[in-house]
């Protein structure tokens, strides 16, 4: 064997021997991961999200989240869990809450109270790119998606859904249309005069308003002026409330503006006219959904 051949030989043999260790070997005990909290989202019952320009103010009634400010409003379930899941991140490594400047933390991009619970958004480890976070007089380093999950503002928190799943109408009433339920019956009136509706054109439509997702929403306030209003509709509800909506339409959206929460749901422009007249979803035989 020549001398060339021998050095392979044990390289591939030191090479062989490394590898059988590295994957034989005991794992390290010695990495820690710190909780960064005791707290069960379960157990959450309010929320605050101050950022740079605006306070958000969440709270738990029975079993579902509300906005209390800026505006009052159904929050979006998912989006508010998410905010919690940082309830359930964890560090592997904690320092002592000083030297903020050396964190970020000065003055925190982003501020999230848990009930009483503290969390502070500051910058970025250069190395691993995790996010410090100031809370129970420590700063952690953890994952980046968490601070994602924050809201820019609080219509990025708001639910899409046009109707909340417990508001269930019983008449609708249009400029051009009333639908009314009477005796598990659906009555309409002020109907087009040459064209009758089925009972399975309303009920499709009465599930189409009870399942209608905005695509975006805008407070009233910051609503452009490239809108024009083109109709109103009160909808009663089988709980004796009442819904008040101003509809405003450009050539590519319709909005529903509801009055009592100054928000606007915006729609596209087939959806939103299926929304404002039955007759195109008979015509078109589209479910709702679809």
């Amino acid at each position: 064997m020549t001398h060339h051949a021998r050095l392979n030989l044990i390289m591939l043999a030191t090479i062989i021997g490394l590898a059988v260790f590295l994957y034989v070997r005991p794992q390290s005990q010695d990495i820690q991961e710190y909780p960064i909290s005791s707290g069960l989202i379960e157990a959450v019952q309010n929320l605050r999200i101050v950022g740079l320009q605006q306070e958000i103010v969440l709270k738990r009634l029975g079993n579902h989240w509300h906005l209390l400010a800026p505006v009052r409003a159904r929050a979006d379930e998912k989006k508010t869990k998410k905010i919690l899941e940082i309830l359930t991140a964890h560090s592997s490594q904690r320092f002592p809450l000083a030297d903020l400047a050396r964190f970020d933390l000065e003055r925190p991009n982003a501020q999230l109270y848990v009930d009483d619970k503290y969390f502070g958004f500051g910058g970025f480890s250069p190395i691993t790119n995790q996010q410090y976070i100031a809370t129970n007089d420590y700063v952690y380093m953890i994952s980046p998606h968490y601070a994602l999950a924050l809201p820019l503002n609080a219509a990025d928190l708001i639910n899409p859904q046009l109707l909340a799943s417990d508001e269930i109408p019983v008449r609708l009433e249009l400029n051009h249309l009333t639908v009314e339920l009477q005796n598990q019956d659906w009555l309409v009136t002020m109907q087009h005069t040459n064209e009758a509706l089925d009972e399975e054109t309303i009920e499709r439509w009465i599930q189409l308003w009870r399942t209608a997702h905005a695509t975006k929403l805008v407070l009233k306030h910051e609503l452009g002026s490239e809108f024009a209003e083109t109709d109103r509709i009160k909808i009663s509800l089988q709980d004796q409330q009442e819904i008040d909506l101003r509809i405003l339409q450009n050539e590519t959206e319709v909005i529903f503006l509801r009055a009592n929460e100054g928000i606007s749901y915006h729609f596209p422009l087939n959806v939103g006219q299926q929304l404002l007249d039955p007759y195109i979803i008979k015509i078109s035989k589209i479910a709702p959904g679809a």
